[in-house]
């Protein structure tokens, strides 16, 4: 977990950022079981980096995505506590598109 998260960071982003739903997905699937490894080991700033690739997957169409989007962003609350997920939320709720805050 922690000796390699600086290592994948990198790797993740691309997969986080990629056209193709399935690496998006899996990505998000990573993004998860690596936060969930890492909790309490002091690598925020990474799982804080990688949650911004991780968050804009939310308004994705595809069901298979939006479960793995979620999932990720339920294992990076439990790294990073809930305080910082409730921040991303509520940025989206004063956003100035419409879609974003619906």
């Amino acid at each position: 977990g922690k000796d390699y998260i600086y290592a994948v960071t990198p790797l993740l982003e691309d997969a986080l950022m990629d056209r193709d739903a399935v690496h998006r997905q899996t990505g998000c699937a990573a993004v998860k079981h690596l936060s969930l490894g890492v909790a309490g080991l002091g690598c925020e700033d990474a799982l804080i980096h990688l949650l911004n690739f991780v968050w804009p997957n939310i308004f994705e169409e595809s069901p298979h995505v939006i479960n793995a989007t979620c999932d990720a962003i339920e294992g990076l609350m439990v790294s990073l506590g809930p305080n910082v997920i409730l921040q991303y939320t509520i940025q989206g709720l004063y956003h100035p598109a419409r879609k974003v805050r619906e």
